[in-house]
């Protein structure tokens, strides 16, 4: 059977990548083109599901209906604030991973990047205050990870009381737009606003995160130009460079879920793929791939979510897409 490798991306199109709420039909080009860059890399196959609704139940109930016939669960340009309630149902409902890829895939590359953003400006990770400009998917998974990571919560500001009650919730320090660019040695801006950032409220030294797509909050060059240590867009941070090795090394692994402590291997290897002074691989690179693959895999073993003991044959199997029972 094509069970084992074959996993479900499922969309509402409410949340599509620098287009918003476009619906479904729409978005299918998003969710078809990643399915096709996953089966290429890692050798995965996803089935693209659209969703004509944008009913939290509905689209728990719908994907609960049809989850017997994958091996996981990807869900796809879900808006926020319900694709936090969708996964947490889902998560409690199926015995096979789920994962948004706008959150945790999102989650995984930033810190990736971050690491190696802090080892070339000299920045202390650990130390460093964060501030998160945008609280969507994206920027509340984010600021989720770096806590987990650090320990130290991030400042974080959205558009709304609500959207910030949420972050503070989950243990995020409640801020403002001035209060971060006054103070934090990295913002990360995922507030999909084109120009936010003005040259002129860079701080010397900052680490600068502009992810919004298509147009960044502010320009990696001009950031730099103003005084930043270091800027980078969301072009660089990219996505691809954590989704497939995540599901691969997930599959390989036949865990029950996707944990902390696996986006966070997935991370850490994506950072070590890095040459020096790069703050991310290539996302074509297959190297980048098998070491994500692999890295999840011994992280979901390490943790007691992994239902398939895994031994030296597989870790030093270089061929991704045929393991060593294949």
């Amino acid at each position: 059977t094509s069970i084992p490798y074959t996993i479900a991306i499922v969309t509402d199109g409410t949340a599509v990548l620098g287009l918003g709420n476009i619906g479904p039909l729409a978005g299918m080009p998003v969710v078809e083109g990643k399915a096709a860059l996953i089966y290429h890399l890692t050798g995965v196959s996803m089935v693209p599901i659209l969703l004509d609704t944008t009913d939290p139940d509905e689209i728990v109930e719908t994907v609960k209906h049809i989850a017997i016939t994958f091996s996981g669960i990807q869900l796809e340009d879900i808006a926020s604030p319900r694709c936090f309630v969708i996964q947490e149902k889902l998560e409690l409902t199926l015995d096979i991973p789920v994962m948004h890829d706008d959150q945790q895939g999102t989650g995984v590359v930033v810190l990736a990047a971050l690491i190696n953003a802090c080892k070339i400006t000299g920045i202390r990770l650990e130390k460093a205050k964060i501030g998160l400009i945008g609280l969507g998917a994206a920027g509340m998974c984010i600021g989720s990870f770096l806590l987990q990571y650090t320990g130290n919560p991030p400042l974080g500001t959205a558009r709304t009381e609500a959207t910030i009650r949420r972050y503070a919730e989950r243990g995020g320090i409640p801020s403002s737009f001035k209060e971060i660019m006054e103070t934090a040695d990295v913002v990360i801006a995922t507030s999909t606003v084109a120009g936010l950032i003005e040259p002129n409220m860079v701080r010397k030294g900052q680490i600068i995160f502009a992810l919004s797509n298509p147009i960044p909050e502010i320009e990696p060059q001009l950031a730099v130009a103003a005084g930043a240590a270091l800027a980078a867009d969301g072009k660089t941070i990219n996505n691809l460079l954590a989704y497939p090795g995540i599901w691969r090394g997930t599959l390989d692994a036949k865990a029950k879920r996707i944990n902390f402590e696996m986006y966070k291997a997935a991370a850490l290897a994506i950072a070590d793929c890095a040459s020096e002074g790069e703050l991310v691989p290539s996302p074509l690179d297959p190297a980048v791939h098998l070491a994500v693959t692999h890295s999840v895999a011994k992280a979901a073993m390490e943790t007691g979510v992994a239902q398939r003991e895994l031994d030296n044959d597989y870790f030093e199997n270089t061929n991704i897409k045929e393991p060593p029972w294949s």
